[in-house]
């Protein structure tokens, strides 16, 4: 439906009333087969309340604030009116029966159906009654009932198919979903919370005040197309329901917890700060509150403003605080996983390279008493080269399968082990073994690194903290993942903090991988068993 023919509920009201009083003086004039009891005074009576209808029709055109203050005086006069028809009107097929339909409908849309069920109580006490009562003389007058019910019918499926097509579906469509949709990591939520929320009620003009805490808040303002930041934004108190304001006249209006309207001064939720800041004068109010953060939206210029919007707003209100909600929790799920990638580059940068470092000033050490004996260190300096080549090379194929997150069979990972096992041997100057059981199975990259740090840590650890001279190493490939046995000849691992012997830097990448751990001693050895699964655990 184009913009014109976007009406508000009270201007459909307004203008239904007035195509019925008019249509029942027509009918009156020309009635000539049933008997209206005394015409002219029943003419006289329905011209009455056409020119009402007339009055408030351009009375409450374009006022939202006489719309609701006339609905119930309007109301209490169509039941009269009602009930005079009734009154005047004499047989049983009486044309005037479906004006109580424009009432009750007039009564479900302002009020909800508590108004309406006691209306119709009400207007059935009145037809009983007004049967019941003596009568005028009859006058007869020539009447076609089908043309005057088929033009009350008509009217009435007019104003029933606007509520169809105008009330009964969701404010939040077309451009507003679109806006409203699943956020994205760079979208901006209270700039697309106030941009859905104008095109949802079709506002040119609007405001968006918001704190994420008591002493950090921003106000937006929206205006040509363009938002901008604005200062000051006062901290919001957000009222607790929509409401409608005008700041000129003082005036507001919210619906309860009951759907009654509640009148009230705009002062109480809008501050004066915020509305100089902002240039405020009448419109919509909606509350957008959430664990992160609370604020209030103000939309003007909104076109055939009314006490409709109310029930758009609590919509609007709902949906901006989700996505609001969706955004914030989109963005610290985004931050923690950003954590843990940073804890686990740190965690492998210091168990490859910095573990290397480790091991190459042990072998410095170790050729600075070997000069002091007169001993030859161009072999060991060039072995010591070519690791520090082969640790550069290292760090690129762990760069490289960070970039790629592809997989590799289970035979290659054993390929990659087995020379990082002959490098570390040669590195911290021990016995390093590597064997593996077959098995057809491919592995994540992140399994890969994973697999390659913990046989580094695994043999420092053995070295310089246990002693140890040899080190075995064990692969083998299970339907959901992969172990590693780790076993060495040193002396038992010192008690941490815990009270367990476990290396924490094990555990900790055993964790942050999702695997298990188990250490057993015996036998002189120390033995430590990794279970690393194929997938990553939900945290």
């Amino acid at each position: 439906m184009g913009r014109g023919l976007q009406l508000a509920s009270g201007r459909v009201i307004a203008l239904g009333r007035l195509l019925l009083a008019i249509l029942f003086v027509a009918i009156v004039w020309s009635k000539a087969d049933h008997v209206v009891i005394a015409p002219i005074r029943s003419s006289a009576l329905l011209i009455a309340y056409g020119a009402f209808a007339l009055l408030v029709a351009l009375a409450t055109w374009k006022s939202w604030w006489l719309d609701a203050r006339l609905a119930g005086p309007a109301h209490a006069i169509d039941i009269a009116l009602f009930t005079a028809l009734v009154y005047f009107t004499e047989g049983d097929n009486n044309p005037f029966l479906t004006f109580s339909v424009f009432i009750l409908l007039s009564a479900a849309f302002r009020w909800g159906w508590r108004a309406t069920t006691l209306s119709a109580i009400l207007l059935a006490l009145l037809f009983v009654l007004s049967a019941v009562l003596p009568g005028i003389p009859a006058v007869k007058l020539q009447f076609s009932d089908f043309a005057s019910g088929a033009g009350q019918l008509l009217i009435l499926s007019v104003i029933l198919i606007w509520f169809g097509v105008n009330q009964w579906r969701s404010a939040i469509r077309g451009e507003a979903a679109d806006l409203l949709a699943e956020p994205s990591a760079d979208s901006l939520p209270l700039e697309n919370g106030l941009r859905a929320a104008m095109a949802a009620v079709r506002a040119s003009r609007g405001a968006f005040v918001w704190a994420s805490n008591p002493r950090k808040s921003i106000a937006l303002l929206a205006e040509d197309g363009a938002i901008t930041e604005v200062k000051p934004a006062v901290v919001p108190v957000p009222a607790p329901q929509p409401f409608l304001y005008d700041l000129r006249e003082a005036r507001a209006l919210m619906r309860d917890t009951d759907g009654n309207l509640r009148e009230f001064d705009p002062a109480e939720h809008v501050r004066s700060e915020n509305a100089s800041a902002l240039v405020l004068s009448d419109g919509l109010a909606i509350p957008v509150v959430t664990d992160r953060g609370q604020g209030q939206m103000f939309l003007e210029e909104i076109r055939g403003l009314s006490t409709d919007h109310l029930l758009v707003g609590a919509e609007v209100s709902a949906a901006v605080a989700s996505y609001i909600q969706r955004r914030a929790l989109m963005k610290a799920a985004e931050e923690n996983a950003e954590s843990r990638s940073r804890l686990a580059i740190a965690r492998d940068l210091h168990d490859s390279v910095v573990q290397f470092l480790a091991g190459a000033a042990f072998r410095l050490e170790a050729m600075k008493r070997s000069q002091a004996s007169g001993r030859e260190l161009t072999p060991e300096l060039d072995e010591l080269k070519e690791l520090m080549l082969q640790e550069q090379s290292e760090l690129r194929s762990f760069i490289t399968a960070l970039r790629s997150g592809s997989q590799i069979e289970l035979a290659e990972l054993a390929k990659d082990l087995q020379a990082l096992a002959n490098r570390l041997a040669r590195q911290w100057h021990v016995q390093c073994s590597f064997s593996l059981e077959e098995k057809e199975l491919m592995v994540p990259a992140r399994l890969h690194l994973d697999a390659q740090q913990l046989v580094r840590e695994a043999v420092a650890n053995a070295v310089r903290h246990a002693g140890a001279k040899n080190v075995s190493i064990r692969l083998a490939g299970e339907e959901d993942g992969v172990t590693l046995d780790f076993i060495n000849d040193g002396a038992t691992y010192a008690k941490g903090p815990e009270g367990d012997r476990v290396p924490r830097s094990i555990k900790e990448r055993v964790e942050a991988a999702g695997g298990d751990m188990e250490i057993s001693r015996g036998m002189g050895v120390t033995r430590i068993s990794v279970s690393l699964p194929l997938t990553r655990r939900a945290a």
